[in-house]
């Protein structure tokens, strides 16, 4: 089917979820920050607010073109969501008083560039790029979205604890907001130290430490943050930790307060495998925010249809 100068053929199926910490960890660490023993979490304290901001991604259709030349190019009608979930504790929590500054956007994202496309893509904001399409929607969604989310959050209800998904996007600099990273693939400890995660106990954390650049880019803006590691529940192994880290200009005063914080109060906020295959790290306020976005990302099959009138007509 012709769509402008593209002959285009749309595919139903799902586009792999590439992970960006396949690119986002490295060895580039210093030393310990504090001395080499675990550390046990601040306990729990009414009034204190905690706020996470995370974000849900559906694929519409994947699709390929081709133009006149033969030249094929992939692409990817995508939905995007964005959000934060803010609870206080010793406070009921209502989900519609809880659930703040959503966005939900859509975006034709192709790799290659492109010339004659029809400028209507019924509400879909078209992106190109170099990249793997994947990666560029996983782009667009943390390092714009959940971006916009976090710093609205920070400047109009500045929770006591703010926690963003994934490493902390260099957009982020100049807030006190903490990354969350649930999938453990390299560890961030030497292995003289590693022992200290084997002997940690549910609500205690590491000491923190010093990183230097994670992957080019934050090596070319010169960020560096401190991370540490906190305990999650009883079970053995890092399927039981999860790693937080927030920008080294915090200080490392602060990024201990944070860091007892953490420690104190997510063990409290786990998952069960009963409630989420992916616990204890998807914590239930996440689980909650994604539930909600997913529902806001409108009908599946009516996007898709309008897709398919689009190209098709």
């Amino acid at each position: 089917m012709l769509w402008g100068r593209y002959r285009v053929s749309l595919k139903p199926w799902e586009l792999p979820d590439v992970d960006l910490l396949e690119y986002e960890e490295s060895e580039g660490l210093v030393d310990l920050a504090e001395e080499p023993k675990p550390y046990d979490g601040e306990p729990l304290q009414e009034g204190i607010t905690v706020a996470f901001v995370d974000g849900v991604r559906r694929t519409e259709y994947a699709m390929y073109l081709i133009d006149d030349s033969g030249s094929s190019y992939e692409g990817a009608f995508a939905s995007l969501g964005a959000g934060a979930v803010l609870i206080e504790l010793g406070k009921l929590n209502l989900v519609k008083e809880s659930m703040l500054h959503s966005i939900v956007k859509r975006y034709l994202v192709v790799r290659g560039e492109l010339q004659g496309i029809p400028q209507k893509s019924i509400g879909f904001e078209m992106r190109t790029t170099y990249e793997d399409v994947s990666k560029e929607i996983n782009r667009i969604m943390r390092e714009e979205l959940e971006v916009r989310v976090a710093r609205k959050l920070a400047q109009q209800v500045n929770p006591t604890l703010l926690i963003c998904d994934g490493t902390l996007s260099n957009r982020l600099r100049g807030t006190t907001c903490v990354g969350y990273i649930k999938t453990i693939k390299k560890l961030f400890i030497r292995r003289d130290e590693a022992n200290l995660l084997a002997h940690l106990k549910r609500g205690q954390r590491t000491p923190i430490i010093k990183l230097h650049y994670q992957h080019k880019q934050e090596q070319k803006e010169k960020v560096e943050k401190y991370t540490w590691y906190v305990k999650l529940t009883d079970a053995e192994g890092v399927g039981s930790l999860a790693r937080l880290e927030v920008f080294e200009n915090v200080g490392l005063s602060m990024a201990k307060r944070i860091a007892n914080m953490t420690a104190g109060i997510l063990p409290m906020l786990v998952s069960t495998t009963f409630q989420d295959k992916r616990s204890p790290q998807n914590l239930l306020p996440i689980k909650s925010l994604e539930n909600f976005l997913r529902r806001h990302l409108g009908s599946y099959s009516i996007v898709r249809r309008e897709i398919e009138q689009l190209i098709y007509a």
